[in-house]
């Protein structure tokens, strides 16, 4: 008896078209189904890190887990990366721990952080989790928090009648400087207040071991849109919370505040400048030992100046005020933020540069005009010890000094940096010679597996004929 292979050639037909199909489809399409993953959660003991972990069942064993996260920030959210440790079997427990607190990286308590985890298993399959966002806060105490409009604040413990009132100081902070420097802060602002500087010395950024011994940090603001506070003083808040204004008013892409306007109208917005300051000034002013704009372009770290160097940049900023008014100072921030050096800006809304400014100031002071230098080149970029940010994100002068910066910065923990290309970037020749070559044996493959399909299906019909 003869058998029937008319069933046998039609299913090896499918077989090879589902092949040639198969070849066509798209490279990296996860096989769905076979990894699951539940319980995560991300903790900080303290400050100096945040632990990520997840519960994984994958059958066939896991094979890599990387976590994808940013710390968001107005100014460019900065991403990171790092490869989470697990034992082997079907059920694991991941963990990646990332430092928040160390030479390389700073992400203040307070930062908004979102992430996501990458799971592939031994067999190439692979699961993306959904993202999660969270604000990172010291794992040390239960915290509490109040919104109203774009203004939170965070704290813990008895310390509710501080937050408060720190909350409205810098709701007030947030209008004055506002309405100082004819600017609205565009994006949300939060504020962490400690119980005291020692509880919060740990979150603080280090600013070196001598400094710190003699200088006590009663608040920090340490990004675009967010401030730390550690002693219960509300000209302190009101003074952090200017340095947002003052960063949205006058940094521009090009152009980065120098340190006595910056610090001079933070002092200005306090309800006082504080005698440590007055008094200093005083003395700099009586011994004739005051500093030259040009010296005070970032904040002085001398310990012996730092008094002198707050209070004559309260004294520069109230004499601009006094003398020529609100508008013009709003106008030079202007000007700045839209790109000018501040001597180009002070010289095009005062008609005088730094050096000028300097020596009006003295003779208002009472001290003879000094005959001082200009630089070949006026343009600075300061560095702000208040107000830089965290993650090493660049300043504006330093982005715009990239040809195409990213839409976001990367860090990585070890792993390769899996930061997809820019769509529309031409690739390297290797890479679109072998897309080529993979190209062509994949179609070459097709058109033989297709042929060898019409082969079949022409003899079955012509052996289905002649029975």
């Amino acid at each position: 008896m003869r058998r029937n292979s008319h069933g046998a050639r039609p299913a090896a037909l499918v077989a090879l078209l589902t092949l040639a199909v198969s070849l066509l489809a798209p490279a990296g399409v996860a096989h769905g189904g076979a990894i699951e993953a539940q319980e995560l959660r991300e903790q900080s003991e303290d400050p100096t890190e945040i632990t990520f972990s997840l519960r994984v069942n994958a059958p066939a064993g896991l094979e890599s887990a990387t976590l994808i996260y940013k710390v968001l920030n107005p100014d460019g959210n900065v991403g990171g990366i790092g490869a989470g440790t697990f034992a082997p079997g079907a059920e694991t427990d991941v963990t990646f721990m990332l430092e928040t607190r160390g030479a390389q990286r700073y992400i203040p308590v307070g930062s908004i952080l979102v992430y996501h985890w990458e799971l592939v298993d031994r067999e190439g399959d692979s699961l993306d989790t959904r993202e999660r966002e969270f604000v990172f806060l010291d794992g040390r105490y239960n915290w509490r928090q109040k919104t109203e409009g774009e203004t939170t604040v965070f704290w813990y413990g008895n310390n509710e009648n501080n937050a408060l009132a720190a909350f409205g100081a810098a709701r007030d902070s947030l209008a004055s400087t506002g309405a100082l420097l004819e600017t609205e802060v565009p994006y949300p602002v939060r504020i962490i207040v400690y119980h005291s500087d020692a509880a919060g010395e740990m979150a603080r950024r280090p600013r070196g071991s001598i400094f710190e011994e003699q200088i006590l940090t009663g608040g920090q603001r340490v990004a675009p849109d967010l401030v730390l506070v550690f002693a219960a003083d509300l000209d302190i808040v009101r003074h952090e919370i200017a340095h947002i204004v003052t960063h949205v008013a006058g940094d521009g892409p090009f152009t980065s505040l120098p340190s006595w306007v910056d610090e001079g109208v933070a002092v200005y917005v306090q309800t006082r400048p504080g005698l440590r300051y007055t008094e200093a000034l005083e003395a700099g002013v009586n011994t004739d030992t005051t500093l030259s704009l040009r010296s005070m372009q970032s904040t002085s770290n001398r310990v012996e100046q730092v008094n002198l160097f707050y209070g004559q940049s309260f004294g520069t900023v109230e004499f601009l005020i006094d003398e020529f008014g609100r508008e013009r100072l709003a106008e030079l921030f202007r000007v700045h933020f839209e790109g000018s050096a501040m001597d180009e800006a002070l010289l095009e809304v005062y008609g005088f540069d730094q050096n000028g400014l300097y020596n009006a100031w003295r003779e208002a002071q009472g001290l003879q005009p000094l005959a001082l230098a200009t630089p070949a080149s006026a343009s600075y970029t300061p560095q702000l010890e208040a107000t830089r940010a965290p993650l090493g994100i660049p300043t504006p002068a330093a982005a715009a000094a990239a040809a195409s910066p990213p839409e976001e910065n990367r860090e990585s923990d070890g792993t390769a940096d899996l930061e997809a290309p820019v769509a529309g970037a031409p690739e390297s020749g290797s890479g679109s010679a072998a897309g080529l070559a993979v190209g062509a044996g994949t179609l070459l493959v097709v058109i033989l597996l297709g042929g060898g399909a019409l082969m079949l299906l022409r003899r079955g019909r012509g052996e289905a004929a002649s029975q």
